[in-house]
């Protein structure tokens, strides 16, 4: 038995805007590549934790893109192999809402094959697939997901009792011990290694986190993150591939060569100050760099350069300004497809003390103040429209549909007459 673990392919993602089309088409080969592994391991099932889309960039020829390479997976292992392949997915974050999934689009009554985890559980029924060797259940991305695992791990240890099967479970959240949990993430949007004890489970697989992590093993659980295929920011470092698992055998990461070189740079004066010229030297050095690289290995490649440090004299703006026509001339003459310049230059700092803010949650709770018992209301609110900006905000402007902001602002008005805020 074979098992083909992805996850977080982000097919119809656009970012950054300026090259939008060159990296739609890296995340289609990226899922290309992946499936072309799976065909040639011969896999029996293919598991995909989330995020299979950038649902607010894709298209119709995305959705059409994935379903005819699940169909090639299909077709193509029947006849290599003569085996049946099931293909499991759980609904990401980028994928959707329950009422709003990007994974409908990829759904069919002919395709048996497909099968979509976990909505069904995370409302509190019933849930799992038991196909040959294994059984499996999991839960979509949820914001509050510590409180629903919690509220549906006695069903999930009743449908894990058996021993008579290989029992993954698959989600799309961060796990704390298994994942670096970014600063900020509240602590009601991801699960800790504790909760699964006693779950019954052999082996967990997460999405969301874009690094590969694992295989880690904790009182008897696998705890398994592919990370992306691509690069789903410039800053990615990866590497990104897929696992293949066999039971008895050392989960197995292949990687995935990507249809553009990424190179990340590093301009810092280390603190000290410098003239606007020590900044575009070096910036140039480090792109004429990366160009030989792209001839010699005859690629394409898209170059991330961070600058960093103090300005001797005016407005650091004006590094980039000097940088422009120069870059534009290596874009245009080599390999080079894109450079993003990301400009930390600061000015000359001044003696002047300025009192910390605190994290953003603190500052939040400290504004919300006035509203005394009625906080936590708020604070959930607040977690409630961030997730629907995420999902439904304007790619142009980032904010939402004067139909979507009108049932928020009538809750609001709600807290306040409650609170008796004027």
């Amino acid at each position: 038995m074979k098992i083909g673990v992805l996850a977080d392919t982000h097919v119809g993602r656009r970012i950054p805007i300026e090259i939008g089309e060159l990296r739609r088409r890296a995340y289609r080969h990226a899922f290309t590549q992946s499936i072309n592994i799976f065909i040639e391991e011969g896999v029996d099932y293919v598991i995909h934790a989330g995020d299979l889309f950038e649902k607010r960039s894709m298209t119709s020829e995305d959705s059409v893109f994935v379903k005819e390479e699940f169909q090639r997976l299909v077709n193509s292992i029947k006849e290599k192999h003569g085996k049946e392949v099931s293909i499991f997915v759980v609904r990401g974050n980028h994928d959707g809402s329950y009422d709003n999934n990007a994974l409908d689009f990829v759904k069919h009554p002919l395709a048996k094959y497909l099968k979509v985890v976990g909505e069904a559980l995370a409302r509190g029924e019933e849930e799992f697939y038991v196909d040959g060797e294994i059984m499996l259940t999991g839960m979509p991305y949820h914001t509050y997901v510590s409180r629903v695992f919690k509220d549906v791990k006695p069903l999930i240890e009743k449908l894990f009792k058996t021993k008579d099967y290989l029992k993954i479970f698959l989600m799309h959240n961060f796990i704390q011990g298994h994942h670096d949990i970014p600063p900020g993430t509240p602590p009601h949007n991801f699960l800790s290694i504790k909760d699964f004890e006693g779950l019954g489970v052999n082996i967990v697989v997460a999405g969301h986190f874009h690094t590969k992590a694992g295989p880690f093993e904790e009182n008897g659980i696998v705890f398994l993150t592919p990370g992306a295929t691509e690069a789903i920011d410039l800053s990615d470092e990866g590497p990104f591939g897929v696992y293949i698992l066999e039971p008895g055998v050392k989960p197995r990461f292949v990687k995935i060569r990507p249809l553009h070189e990424i190179r990340n740079s590093k301009v810092d004066s280390m603190e000290t100050v410098k003239p606007k010229e020590w900044y575009v030297e070096n910036a140039l050095k480090e792109a004429n760099a990366y160009c030989s690289y792209l001839k010699e290995k005859k690629a394409d490649g898209l170059l991330r350069i961070v600058i960093s440090g103090y300005l001797e004299e005016g407005d650091p703006s004006i590094i980039n300004s000097a940088l422009k026509e120069e870059l534009s001339k290596l874009t245009s003459q080599t390999g080079l497809l894109y450079v993003d310049l990301v400009n930390r230059v600061k000015e000359i700092p001044q003696k002047i003390a300025f009192p910390k803010m605190g994290t953003g949650l603190d500052y939040m709770a400290t504004a919300l103040k006035p509203l005394g018992e009625n906080i936590g209301e708020a604070m959930s609110l607040i977690e409630e429209i961030s997730m629907v900006l995420e999902e439904k905000a304007s790619q142009k402007t980032g904010l939402l549909t004067e139909l979507d902001r009108s049932r928020f602002v009538k809750r609001w008005l709600e807290i306040f007459e409650k609170s008796d805020v004027k």
